[in-house]
């Protein structure tokens, strides 16, 4: 089926009424036309309402950047609720800095029956950087995960 601007700009007018589902289907089937603009405002839209699987799917259909910024902020705002599992999901997406997955070594560390997430944090995003050589960072201190 070819592409159809007349598709498109229903679809536009759907964003904008905030009618995502039908925006996102139309944007789908005519993805070659629509506008790089058109899905960043449907991927904020979709993350205005917390839906991570289809802002991630949007971006990739469009060839736009994940709102990595705003995807940050919702996961710091969650891991102030101590929604650990959700500002996880978020950081991963995000591609957070370590700055960020140590408060939530912070947090799994105040929950006992977190221990085993608490330590994959560690080996996943926390390891002391080797930087080429064979010696480590002087000043981070040496974390070993004890299995």
């Amino acid at each position: 089926m070819p592409a159809s601007a007349s598709e498109v700009l229903v679809g536009q007018r759907y964003l904008a009424r905030g009618f995502l589902d039908s925006a996102m289907r139309l944007f789908v089937r005519n993805a070659a036309i629509v506008d790089p603009a058109d899905w960043s405002r449907l991927a904020e839209r979709l993350m205005e309402r917390n839906r991570l699987q289809d802002v991630v799917r949007v971006c990739e259909l469009g060839s736009v950047p994940l709102p990595r910024e705003k995807m940050l902020v919702l996961a710091d705002a969650a891991l102030r609720r101590k929604d650990v599992d959700g500002a996880m999901r978020l950081y991963e997406l995000a591609d957070a800095g370590r700055d960020r997955w140590a408060m939530v070594l912070d947090v799994l560390t105040a929950l006992p029956d977190r221990e085993r997430q608490a330590v994959e944090v560690v080996e996943r995003h926390l390891r002391p950087e080797d930087d080429g050589d064979g010696l480590r960072d002087a000043g981070r201190p040496r974390i070993k995960a004890v299995k």
